[in-house]
């Protein structure tokens, strides 16, 4: 491995894999570091959005993620507190996404970054940024996989290790969202049977529920379906969790989805119980002088919507064409890179109405009241799951009067 890049990338998930391969595929020299040794499980609802898919194609490991095992999920089930249900096939006949386990896709991502000719480097640990002439980022230090200290600097640094990222903290650039605060509870099923052909979601006033069917296996051959099962749980649950993750999972299936418990009592849940801190944050700006951040490390707002993949992969695409242009100019300052914070503003969109998904679904009688409405509207139904699965732009749901029709309950008289 060298010591000095064009790039150094740090951070092996999505975000950063497709950063990583984005600049290789442009003939730069990048280094992609992780502090985990892979393949690794992470704590995820697993879920890629049609566009999340579209956006894999493009950077050319589409065939290697189907080929290690993605799903397609033929439709979107939401299930009210009271029980109504609404599934929705996508209009265009097309499935309204994919799914496969976090622990297979990141490992397609990192072989596919080696094959394009990125540095990848296990097991390292960043410590700090290095600075250069005028204060500006000019690589990092830290400890590889044998502990020892090592120094790599690069024209650029990017940031994409996750919504906890120590690169945005150290900046300072972190802006904390409160209302926002909650803990995932992430577990896998083995041997689900019944209806698995789509990706649910349920809620129970404070408490959300996401369910996905991914294989279980890698490639098609060894699949066998499973289940993900992910709890969102304020913040205040974590004593309750604290030591007995397993139990907590499926207390809380018994006690508030009982359906969901039906389904998965004849299953065999995994071991591994992941749970994670969804504190959500946004970066404004999310660049500085030498670099950015992307994916979760620039914005975390938990994507109850299941649009996580896709976020990290846009925010990867925004990523890659601004770098480019400023390593090819040979500018990386921060008012070169600000490009970067006005491409994201597609992505504000999104964030935004993903934080009033996650407002409606937290209020029983509104989120029952918005699904027995969607029931009755299947044109309406139509454009907000588009707009929730990536395929039309978020100014088709964020208009008054829909919005006004969905939210707001008729007056009777």
């Amino acid at each position: 491995m060298n010591s000095e890049y064009d790039a150094i990338v740090v951070g092996g998930g999505p975000a950063g894999a497709a950063t990583a391969i984005g600049l290789a595929q442009r003939g730069y020299q990048t280094a992609l570091l992780d502090r985990a040794r892979f393949p690794r499980d992470k704590a995820c609802g697993e879920f890629l959005t049609p566009q999340a898919c579209h956006l894999l194609q493009n950077l050319g490991v589409w065939n290697d993620v189907l080929a290690a095992g993605a799903r397609p999920v033929a439709a979107t089930t939401l299930i009210a507190p009271n029980g109504t249900t609404l599934r929705h096939e996508p209009a265009n006949g097309k499935p309204a996404g994919s799914t496969i386990r976090r622990v297979v896709l990141d490992a397609v991502l990192l072989a596919a970054a080696r094959h394009f000719g990125v540095d990848v480097e296990e097991g390292f640990a960043v410590r700090n940024l290095v600075r250069g002439e005028h204060n500006a980022v000019c690589g990092i230090s830290g400890q590889n996989a044998d502990g020892e200290p090592k120094i790599l600097t690069a024209r650029l640094v990017i940031g994409a290790d996750g919504s906890h990222s120590a690169i945005a903290r150290q900046l300072g650039l972190v802006r904390p969202l409160p209302r926002l605060q909650r803990v995932a509870i992430v577990s896998h099923w083995r041997n689900v049977s019944g209806d698995c052909d789509s990706i649910e979601m349920r809620s129970r006033g404070d408490l959300v529920c996401g369910v996905g069917y991914p294989h279980v296996g890698e490639g098609e051959k060894n699949a066998e379906m499973g289940a993900n099962v992910t709890l969102v749980v304020p913040t205040a649950f974590a004593s309750q969790i604290a030591g007995r993750k397993g139990d907590f999972v499926e207390q809380t299936l018994t006690q508030h989805f009982p359906d969901l418990a039906v389904q998965l009592a004849g299953a065999e849940r995994e071991t591994a119980v992941r749970t994670i801190g969804c504190f959500g944050h946004r970066c404004k700006p999310a660049t500085f002088d030498g670099g950015l951040l992307v994916g979760d490390a620039a914005t975390f707002i938990d994507p109850f919507t299941g649009e996580g993949v896709y976020f990290a992969l846009r925010g990867a695409e925004f990523a890659v064409e601004t770098a480019a242009l400023a390593l090819k100019t040979g500018d990386t300052s921060r008012k070169m890179l600000a490009r970067y914070d006005s491409l994201r503003s597609e992505l504000r969109q999104r964030y935004l109405l993903c934080d009033l998904v996650q407002s409606v679904v937290r209020r029983p009688a509104l989120i029952t009241h918005v699904i027995a409405r969607l029931k009755n509207s299947p044109a309406a139904t139509d454009r907000l799951l588009s707009v929730l699965g990536d395929t039309r732009q978020p100014k088709a749901i964020l208009h008054p009067s829909l919005l006004w029709r969905l939210l707001i309950p008729e007056i009777s008289h």
